[in-house]
Order: structure tokens, then C-alpha cells, then sequence
């Protein structure tokens, strides 16, 4: 059976439509997946950077639980007398690396509250991808 010459003429071009039209949603689909994949990049930097700052943190309170006699020599920036130079010099190395490893303006600080012997570690950067203050706060006990 053969179609007559009119519906001939309509059915041409139905592949080529389908087509395009699978193009189309290929083409939405691959973009969503492009900015999936960035964004993911940008967590992974942020992550990261995170990271960093728990390491550093982590080292000053452990290098001030090793030598608690010292605990005072630890605080950035520096206050009161210190009866150790290699310490007071370890911490001021410490706040030049960390603000070194951190990405903006960062800040860094650590103080010894005589008191109750707890030091407070407080790190502050800039995230690269989101330019919000990103801050880590870490305390311990350093008493003898």
C-alpha cells in the first residue's frame, strides 16, 4: 500500500525533530552534570582549607600539652613573661605558617585563660569559592 503524495510529504522530517528534540535534553542534562561537578570542586577546596585549619589548630594545643609548664609561652599574640624562648619562638613560627596555609585575610590567636588552664586556639580565613568568614575554635585543657 502505497500513502498518497500528501501524507508523504507530512511525515518527512519526524526523525529529524525527534532527534533534536533528544539533542536538546542531552545537551540540559550534560550542563546540569558540568555545574554538579563544579560545585563539588568548590567543596572539595573548601574541605580542604578546612582541614588545614584543624591541623594547625590541633598542632599549637598539642605542642602547649607537651610542655604545660610552658602552656603561657603558646598564647598569640604574645602576653605576659615566658620563661622558654624555643616555645614563645614555636608559636609565632606557628601563626606566620598557619596564616600562610589559609586563604584571604587570615587571622590567628591563641589564649591561655590562667584561671581554669584552658587555651582556645581560634583560626579565621576567607573561603576562596564563597568568600564568606570561615572561623575554627579549638580548646582544651592544659593544666599540669
Amino acid at each position: 500500500m502505497r500513502k498518497p503524495h500528501g501524507q508523504l510529504r507530512l511525515s518527512r522530517g519526524v526523525g529529524l525533530l525527534d532527534a533534536l528534540i533528544a539533542m536538546a535534553i542531552l545537551a540540559f542534562g550534560m550542563l546540569g552534570m558540568t555545574r554538579l561537578q563544579a560545585r563539588m570542586v568548590a567543596q572539595a577546596t573548601e574541605t580542604q582549607t578546612r582541614m588545614t585549619a584543624m591541623q594547625f589548630g590541633d598542632e599549637l594545643l598539642n605542642s602547649a600539652l607537651v610542655d604545660t609548664a610552658n602552656a603561657a609561652c603558646y598564647t598569640v599574640p604574645q602576653v605576659g613573661a615566658c620563661g622558654k624562648a624555643t616555645a614563645k619562638a614555636h608559636a609565632a613560627d606557628w601563626a606566620v605558617r598557619s596564616k600562610a596555609a589559609l586563604p584571604g585575610a587570615p587571622t590567628a590567636g591563641a589564649v591561655l585563660d590562667a584561671a581554669t588552664g584552658r587555651m582556645t586556639v581560634t583560626l579565621t580565613w576567607t573561603g576562596k569559592e564563597s568568600g564568606e568568614t570561615r572561623t575554627l575554635v579549638a580548646v582544651t585543657d592544659v593544666r599540669p
